[in-house]
C-alpha cells in the first residue's frame, strides 16, 4: 500500500444495537477514494438568496419545499461551469430583489489534495500559476456587476489556490479556460429528447466500418436522384414558370427561379429519429411517452458522457428526475445515479423518496425557508456493515427527511395506531410537513444525528424496556434514554424483576426526570410498552373490540396484524381519549 492510501484509511468504531439498526458495535476501514472534492459553494445576491454558503460534497441531493431555491443552486453551478447559460450574461432579475447596484458573486472551493486523482491533474495543469504546488484547495469565483446601459450583468471568473489572491480565468471568444476542464451535463425536468439527440448525433454515431465509404457513395447517389425526382413533379416546374415573371417585375435579370429538393443536404444524420420496436419485430412505436423519454435521455446521456470523461471533468445537473416516472422507475433510476461510476459529481433536486432509495456517501441539502432563506446539510454513509440493508434503511430516512416534523417510533405497530389516531383527530397532518417513522428496532440514533442536522424537528416514543441479566434485569430503556439524550439523568441500577408493574414502579420513582426529558429532549419513554400504556388507558374498550380478556398478549401474540384489527374498531372518541393521555403525549408534542 502506497504512503499516500495509508494516510487516507482510517478506522472509525459505530455503534450498534441489536434490535435494530445501528446498534453493533464494529470497526469500519474508511478509504478515501481518489477523487477531486467538492468543499462549498457560496452565492451572494444570487436570485433568491441574499447571503449563504453551504458544505456540499460529490453526490449531492437538494430538497424542500417548492420555490425556495433548490434549482438556483443548479442555475449558480451551471453560471460558473456551463458556457452556454454564462454566454448570455445576468437579467437583472438574477440579482437578489433585483438588487443591481450589488454584484452576485458565485464561490466554489474544491479539495485536490490527493495527487493520485486524475480529474487533480485536470485542474491542476489548467490552473499553472494560479496554483502553488502546496495549495490542496482550489477556488473558482465568479463575479458580476451589472451594466445598466447594457441591461446585463457580465460574469467575470477567477481561480487560484488563495481565496484572497485569486487569478482572472482567460477567456477564449465565448469560452474560458476553465470549459477546458469541466464538462456539464443538464437534465431538466422536461428535457427535449429529440433536440438532445440531434444536438448530439455525431458524437453517439461514428461511421468506421469496413463498408461505410461505399455505402455512404451509394447513399449520396440514391438521394441525388431522390432529389431529380421531387423537382421534376410538375406542381414544382409551375411555380417555377410562375415565380420567374414575378420576380422580373421588380428586378429585370436574365434568370430563372429554380426550386431544388435538398433531402440529406443538411446532413446525413439530419431527419433521425430514434423509435421503440419490439425485439424480433420490425415495427417501430415513436418514444412519445415522457417516461420512456426520459430513460432515453439518461440512455444518451450516458454515452456522451462516455466519450468526454477522458477529455474533461463531467459534472451532472439534475433536476426532480421523479418527473413522468413511475415508483418502480424511480428507484431504477436512484440505483443509477448512486451506484455508477458515471456520476461521481452529481448534483439533484428532488421531491421524491424513491429516488433517494440506493443513496449512499451523499450530501444531503435542506432549503427549509421561504422568506428568509436557510438551508443545512449533513454528509450520510450507510456503515459497511448494512450495504445489503441499504435500501430498507434509506427508505425510511427518506421519507423522513421531506417533512418538517418527525415522530420516530419502534415499529409497524406504532405507525399502525398512531396513523389511526391522527387521521381522526388531525386528518390534514400530512400535508402540514408531519410524519411518523418506524426506525425498524430502536436504532434511533443515526435518524437523529441525519434529521437535527437538517434542522427537522424531532420527536421519539420508545418503550421502557428490562433485559435478563446476571443478577437481576438490566434497565435498557432508561440506558437508551440516556444515550439519546446525551446525558446520564436516568439511573442505570439493575432491578429483581421484569413484570409491567416492576416497569411502571420504576417509571413512577424516576417520573420528576423522565418528564423533563420529554419537557427538554423530547424523548417521550413508555410507562411500560406500547400495548400496556394503551391497555392502562382503555382496558374496557379492548376486551369489548377483541373479545379477548387479555388484549396486552392478543396484541403482543401477533403485533401488527393484531393491531389492524384492534384500529378497524376503534372509535372517534377512543382515539380522542388516547391522543389527550400522558401516555401517548408524544402525539400531542408533534403538533407544538
Amino acid at each position: 500500500m502506497s504512503n499516500n492510501l495509508k494516510k487516507n484509511n482510517v478506522y472509525i468504531r459505530k455503534t450498534l444495537k441489536n434490535k435494530g439498526f445501528f446498534d453493533i458495535i464494529f470497526d469500519e476501514k474508511i478509504e478515501k477514494r481518489i477523487f477531486m472534492e467538492f468543499k462549498t459553494i457560496k452565492l451572494v445576491n444570487f436570485r433568491n438568496f441574499e447571503k449563504i454558503e453551504i458544505d456540499i460534497g460529490n453526490k449531492n441531493i437538494f430538497f424542500g419545499l417548492n420555490d425556495v431555491g433548490k434549482t438556483n443552486f443548479l442555475y449558480a453551478l451551471r453560471f460558473v461551469f456551463d458556457k452556454n447559460i454564462r454566454k448570455n450574461g445576468f437579467l437583472d432579475s438574477d440579482y437578489h430583489n433585483k438588487n443591481i447596484e450589488k454584484d452576485i458573486e458565485i464561490t466554489i472551493k474544491i479539495d485536490i489534495s490527493d495527487d493520485n486523482c486524475e480529474d487533480n491533474k485536470k485542474l491542476r495543469s489548467r490552473l499553472k500559476g494560479a496554483l502553488a504546488s502546496e495549495d490542496d484547495f482550489v477556488y473558482i469565483k465568479l463575479i458580476s456587476r451589472y451594466d445598466k446601459k447594457e441591461l446585463v450583468g457580465n460574469p467575470i471568473m477567477y481561480w487560484g489556490g488563495n481565496l484572497e489572491k485569486l487569478e482572472p480565468i482567460r477567456t477564449y471568444g465565448y469560452s474560458m479556460e476553465i470549459d477546458y476542464v469541466f464538462n456539464v451535463f443538464y437534465i431538466d425536468a422536461y428535457v427535449d429528447m429529440y433536440n438532445l439527440f440531434k444536438k448530439n448525433i455525431n458524437t453517439l454515431i461514428k461511421n468506421k466500418g469496413e463498408d461505410d465509404e461505399k455505402n455512404i457513395e451509394e447513399i449520396n447517389k440514391a438521394v441525388k436522384k431522390l432529389n431529380n425526382k421531387i423537382a421534376s413533379l410538375s406542381g414544382i416546374k409551375k411555380f417555377e414558370k410562375q415565380i420567374t415573371p414575378e420576380y422580373n417585375k421588380f428586378k429585370k435579370e436574365n434568370i430563372e427561379i429554380a426550386v431544388e429538393s435538398e433531402i440529406a443536404v443538411k446532413g446525413l444524420y439530419s431527419n433521425l429519429v430514434p423509435y421503440i420496436k419490439t425485439k424480433g419485430t420490425d415495427i417501430l412505436y415513436p418514444t412519445s411517452g415522457e417516461g420512456r423519454k426520459k430513460i432515453l435521455v439518461y440512455s444518451i446521456i450516458d454515452m456522451i458522457s462516455e466519450e468526454e470523461k477522458e477529455k474533461k471533468i463531467n459534472l451532472f445537473l439534475i433536476e426532480e428526475p421523479e418527473n413522468h416516472l413511475h415508483k418502480s422507475m424511480q428507484i431504477a433510476i436512484s440505483k443509477i445515479l448512486f451506484n455508477d461510476r458515471k456520476f461521481k459529481y452529481l448534483f439533484v433536486t428532488t421531491h421524491s423518496p424513491y429516488i433517494l432509495y440506493e443513496m449512499d456517501e451523499i450530501n444531503l441539502v435542506r432549503i427549509y425557508n421561504e422568506n428568509r432563506i436557510d438551508s443545512a446539510s449533513v454528509f450520510y454513509k450507510v456503515p459497511k456493515l448494512f450495504k445489503k440493508y441499504k435500501k430498507i434503511l434509506n427508505k425510511r430516512l427518506s421519507e423522513a427527511i421531506f417533512a418538517n416534523k418527525v415522530l420516530l417510533v419502534e415499529g409497524p405497530s406504532e405507525i399502525t395506531l398512531f396513523e389511526k389516531i391522527l387521521n381522526i383527530v388531525k386528518p390534514f397532518y400530512e400535508s402540514e410537513g408531519i410524519s411518523v417513522i418506524d426506525v425498524g428496532g430502536v436504532g434511533f440514533q443515526k435518524y437523529v444525528e441525519i434529521l437535527k442536522a437538517l434542522n427537522i424537528y424531532v420527536i421519539i416514543k420508545t418503550d421502557n424496556d428490562l433485559r435478563a441479566c446476571r443478577g437481576g434485569f438490566s434497565v435498557i430503556g432508561f440506558s437508551r434514554c440516556n444515550r439519546l439524550i446525551g446525558n446520564d439523568k436516568l439511573p442505570t441500577n439493575k432491578i429483581n424483576k421484569n413484570e409491567v408493574i416492576d416497569k411502571r414502579k420504576l417509571y413512577d420513582d424516576n417520573k420528576d426526570k423522565i418528564d423533563e426529558i420529554r419537557k427538554e429532549y423530547k424523548v417521550f419513554l413508555s410507562r411500560a410498552d406500547l400495548e400496556n400504556d394503551l391497555d392502562e388507558i382503555l382496558h374496557d374498550r379492548l376486551v369489548k373490540c377483541l373479545g379477548e380478556d387479555d388484549p396486552v398478549k392478543y396484541l403482543q401474540e401477533s403485533k401488527s396484524f393484531n393491531m389492524e384489527i384492534l384500529v378497524e374498531k376503534l372509535t372517534a372518541k377512543d382515539c380522542i381519549e388516547i391522543y389527550n393521555s400522558y401516555n401517548f403525549e408524544c402525539l400531542r408534542e408533534v403538533f407544538k
